[in-house]
């Protein structure tokens, strides 16, 4: 009786243990690390995440493998992250669309608090595109055209509620003008219309519209940021035409809310180390990204301030966008 007795003491004590270590950084990850992305190949979180994968893999020491997983506006893929095991196996890799996303349902498809913040990774300048027929040379024009011309000027977009279309009608808003949405599939097929001349303008970040620029199918009128960028030094701001405008999309990663802190902790760490490489650093910075990573709770609360701000955006063209 007493060598059972002690036997299942020490299988407990076995058990306690295994289970003390799954919680401990060391021990993580014990096989590939899903970085879930909720948007199709080739777009601006796609790239950060293969651009960082390789590395962030060899300092993990396991795998960190990319996944795809479009559909919904980024829904699809988000509601499959939040469903993940909290172990720090899966994690999610989203642009500021999920701060977005909640406050355009009635009943929101997931809350952002079945995530736990790690850090904000890059930002993404955006760029006010139009086609080089569009007889303006800037914003202010720009409103002055869509002034005399109500409802006549288009803007493309990436889809209902996408940060392109969110950016567009805080313009809309603050320049007091009706410039027309029409949305596609993805950024790829809007612009195509634009550089066609089938719509007039639209807002996209700079990777995605630099071959454009620069062969002249595209005129930029304005970033959207709140200060000019390095890479186009002779585009002004948004703001310098209507004044309090900003916007930027940037891109951020969680892991799933109850995981372990040591490993958030671990996690935090190797991203970090991963954007400081040369390498990916100067990768991102060609492809026109600015790095911009931050404390698990200093990238909470902008999230959270995010949130508010495009519900206030969100709720003035409710009867617009709001999904069912």
């Amino acid at each position: 009786m007493h060598y059972r007795f002690g036997g299942c003491l020490f299988a407990a004590a076995l058990l306690f243990a295994a289970g003390a270590a799954q919680a401990q950084p060391s021990a993580y990850p014990s096989r590939a690390v899903s970085m879930i992305v909720p948007t199709g190949a080739g777009g601006g979180t796609d790239v950060v995440a293969r651009l960082m994968s390789k590395q962030l893999g060899e300092l993990l020491g396991q795998p960190v493998v990319v996944e795809n997983k479009a559909g919904a506006g980024g829904v699809i893929g988000t509601q499959l992250a939040a469903r993940a095991a909290p172990d720090g196996h899966t994690v999610l890799i989203s642009s500021n669309q999920i701060a977005m996303i909640p406050h355009l349902y009635k009943t929101p498809p997931f809350d952002t608090k079945e995530f736990a913040p790690l850090t904000s990774l890059v930002i993404i300048p955006t760029v006010v595109v139009v086609n080089p027929k569009v007889p303006v040379k800037n914003v202010r024009e720009l409103v002055e055209l869509a002034k005399s011309k109500p409802g006549e000027l288009s803007y493309a977009s990436a889809g209902n509620g996408s940060p392109n279309h969110l950016f567009a009608e805080l313009l809309n808003m603050k320049a007091g003008v009706k410039i027309l949405h029409v949305p596609y599939k993805g950024i790829a097929p809007a612009l195509a219309d634009v550089v066609a001349g089938n719509v007039a303008m639209a807002y996209a970040s700079l990777p995605t519209v630099q071959a454009f620029l620069d062969s002249g199918r595209l005129r930029a009128l304005a970033v959207t940021s709140s200060k000019r960028i390095p890479t186009l030094p002779d585009v002004p701001t948004v703001a310098e035409s209507v004044p309090g405008y900003e916007a930027d999309i940037w891109i951020g990663l969680w892991g799933v809310a109850g995981t372990p802190a040591p490993i958030l902790s671990k996690l935090h760490q190797s991203v970090i180390k991963t954007l400081a490489d040369p390498e990916v650093k100067r990768r991102l910075l060609d492809a026109g990204m600015v790095i911009d990573t931050r404390s698990a709770e200093s990238f909470d609360k902008m999230v959270r301030a995010e949130s508010d701000r495009w519900a206030q955006v969100i709720k003035g063209l409710a009867s617009e966008i709001t999904l069912q």
